[in-house]
């Protein structure tokens, strides 16, 4: 029963992430408020390298970053580990994703500038989900992620 039970935990983890990865594109906030869990609780590390406190100031982003960018469906995606323990979990994950600049918007953060043309930025991520939603019901939401960009494939790892 136990083993039953931790498959389908990751089941529905694994539908979590996947919900949020299709809300990058278009900046869907209905499927990222499915995936994260509200009030005050969320807190993220953003690819821009920026931090969110709050589901609330993920929403902002969102709602800026329309109107200068867009992102196309993630590639190549490898989830390189899901753990689950008890009513916490965490994903590691590695992905592609395809972004371009909105012509004659503003798209530039951490001193990166993106272009008109697009771009695939190869990415790593992690996410930590907790079975409890903003109410303190049982429901497995994301409380945080970090996401960062991959060294480049043929750069050496240090010390290997």
């Amino acid at each position: 029963m136990a083993n039953e039970n931790i498959e389908q935990d990751r089941k529905e983890i694994l539908r979590l992430h996947n919900i949020w990865m299709r809300a990058n594109v278009g900046f869907d906030l209905d499927g990222m408020r499915e995936a994260f869990v509200g009030g005050d609780r969320f807190q993220g590390f953003n690819l821009n390298g920026h931090t969110y406190a709050q589901r609330a100031e993920w929403e902002r982003l969102w709602t800026h970053l329309r109107g200068v960018m867009e992102i196309l469906p993630a590639t190549d995606e490898k989830i390189l580990r899901l753990e689950v323990r008890g009513d916490a979990a965490w994903l590691a994950f590695e992905s592609v994703i395809p972004v371009r600049a909105i012509a004659g918007a503003q798209a530039k953060s951490s001193g990166i500038e993106l272009p008109t043309d697009t771009v695939s930025i190869k990415f790593r991520g992690s996410e930590v989900f907790v079975r409890e939603d903003d109410g303190g019901k049982p429901a497995w939401k994301m409380w945080h992620c970090h996401f960062s960009p991959c060294a480049p494939a043929n750069e050496p790892r240090p010390g290997f």
